[in-house]
């Protein structure tokens, strides 16, 4: 992996600070190249987030730019996309993404400076993520609120915004492990990365619920509604939780399965190995954490969005040394953890605060 010395700029890294959020510090605690290349492919796949929700483009402009990025391989693909972000920022709606979008040229050159062997993993992540994102223009056609059709559409569509990442994930811990640990025999697998990164996708969900329908975008499947004769505009109403109070327990369930495989993916990571570590159980205890924040709003309300306080983000990293060199004590904080977030649901408080 990458000997070319390939690096993000401040000015970068600055734009990468404004519109990572907490990705930004497990990012930033990794040692390079594996800092830049996961920095590198975030900022791809969020300059085509920004374009797919931006409203002021249409969805036939929205559906070139992500052909444009399942053919990402191809040089004259990229150049395309570099020109259509550029054009395309003064649509971005938050001075963040504005600059993103604007400074895609530079992001470009430094994808440009990554080794020949590494590009395919950046080509896997961007097509993917561009298959996911199909999905939101294709099924949200406009400000009235459609629905997913089926699980197996929340399922895929998943898989293709988190899991996909995850992957990526996984793949360059893989290099990383294996340039700084020669005798290493185990690493992360890929088939887990994939399932924690789509439940940190759908734990992002069930956090924007409500903005989300604001929107027109309905991530709960009709199928799953039915059950309840409720429609996407039923969801608009923030009193309409307590009918689907038990389609997001069997969510944030489907989450929880998955976010467990974190235990055997740390574990696969050597303990020698202290930013990496770190840069897991982070993203996984937050998650846990949205969850159970989940588990006592009003997801309908805009109001009432699950958040986990910037003191408890802090807290998270200084408890964090002590787990870092033990797979029981970062299981220990897991679990419990876990069996909170259970206790809440089926102890009957996830009515929500503001019903």
């Amino acid at each position: 992996m990458d000997k070319s010395g390939t690096r993000l700029s401040g000015e970068i890294k600055t734009i990468l600070k404004k519109v990572s959020r907490s990705l930004y510090l497990s990012v930033n605690i990794l040692p390079e190249p594996l800092r830049t290349h996961m920095g590198l492919g975030y900022l791809l796949c969020r300059a085509l987030d920004t374009v797919t929700d931006a409203p002021g483009v249409s969805a036939a402009e929205k559906l070139k730019v992500l052909e444009l990025a399942r053919g990402f391989a191809r040089p004259e693909a990229q150049a395309a996309l570099a020109e259509k972000f550029s054009a395309l920022a003064a649509q971005a709606p938050q001075q963040g993404e504005r600059e993103l979008l604007l400074k895609s040229g530079k992001i470009f050159s430094v994808y440009a400076s990554v080794p020949p062997d590494d590009k395919t993993l950046f080509s896997d992540l961007v097509s993917g993520v561009a298959a996911g994102m199909e999905t939101d223009v294709r099924a949200f056609p406009g400000a009235a609120p459609a629905a997913l059709k089926t699980g197996a559409d929340l399922e895929r569509y998943c898989r293709l915004i988190g899991g996909v990442p995850g992957v990526f994930w996984a793949r360059l811990y893989r290099a990383a492990i294996r340039r700084s640990n020669a005798g290493a025999v185990d690493f992360p697998s890929e088939k887990d990365a994939e399932m924690i990164g789509s439940a940190l996708q759908l734990t992002n969900i069930l956090k924007d619920l409500a903005g989300d329908l604001r929107l027109g975008r309905c991530y709960l499947p009709q199928e799953d509604l039915d059950t309840r004769n409720l429609a996407p505009a039923d969801l608009l109403r923030p009193a309409s939780m307590g009918r689907i109070r038990e389609l997001a327990a069997k969510w944030t369930y489907w989450a929880i399965d998955r976010l467990d495989q974190c235990e055997a993916f740390v574990a696969a990571i050597p303990k020698t190995e202290l930013a990496l570590r770190a840069a897991v159980i982070w993203p996984v205890y937050w998650a846990m954490d949205t969850l159970e924040e989940a588990a006592h709003s009003n997801l309908l309300d805009p109001a009432d969005r699950p958040h986990i306080r910037r003191s408890r983000v802090y807290a998270t990293i200084a408890a964090t040394p002590p787990l870092l060199l033990s797979n029981t004590a970062f299981a220990r904080g897991y679990r419990f953890r876990r069996e909170t977030l259970i206790g809440s649901i089926t102890g009957g408080n996830y009515e929500g605060r503001a019903l």
